[in-house]
């Protein structure tokens, strides 16, 4: 019975992965029409920043299907948490882009990128210090599909802002070329399956 259950529970896991792939492969392609209908790079940016966030919230709905654990994904600016010093009035709201819930609990937060270079992972570890210092005992990750940071330069930043990051998942093969954008479709990447596989069981993992 038990070995039964795990079979089942891996087969939603694969069902997961597949449904992932495939979503991400849509969205790339999509990129890439538009890019060759001569959208503007403001509109790309702009469209790709929405589209990854809606993949990263539509897995986490995924995996809650399999759970039924009461797991919610979302956006940072509908959800943004109130910062103060403490004795004073002095405050601000503050957000990443994704923020996760488990049976109402705040558990964890996604800042997703198309790429992640030294100056979003400084930001990004920046914004995630600010959730610690404020009382927020919640997990940090980042979402990029493509790697664009040079590992000395992730590691001294992870140094000086104290492994504030729980983990970065990467999606596509290869290091980033400003060159030759993935929406360019003689540049397209390739999905990698093993990094995919890693972000969908890491989830799982946090999550379940």
């Amino acid at each position: 019975m038990i070995k039964s259950l795990s079979e089942a529970e891996e087969r939603k896991t694969n069902d997961i992965i597949q449904y992932a792939y495939l979503e991400l492969n849509n969205i790339m392609k999509t990129w890439c029409q538009k890019y060759e209908e001569g959208y503007k790079g403001g509109q790309m940016r702009c469209d790709r920043g929405e589209q990854i966030e809606s993949y990263v919230k539509n897995i986490i709905r995924k995996i809650n299907e399999k759970s039924d654990l009461n797991i919610v994904a979302l956006t940072g600016d509908k959800d943004k948490k109130e910062l103060k010093i403490p004795g004073t009035e002095i405050k601000k709201n503050h957000q990443v882009d994704i923020h996760i819930y488990k049976k109402d609990q705040f558990i964890a937060v996604i800042e997703c990128k198309a790429y992640l270079d030294s100056c979003y992972y400084t930001r990004a570890c920046d914004d995630f210090n600010l959730f610690k210092k404020f009382g927020y005992n919640v997990k940090h990750y980042i979402f990029a599909l493509e790697n664009s940071i040079k590992e000395e330069t992730k590691l001294f930043t992870d140094y000086e802002k104290d492994n504030i990051c729980d983990d970065i998942f990467y999606l596509l093969d290869g290091k980033r070329i400003s060159s030759k954008p993935i929406y360019d479709r003689k540049y397209r990447k390739n999905i990698n399956m093993n990094k995919l596989g890693y972000f969908i069981n890491s989830l799982e993992k946090l999550l379940i």
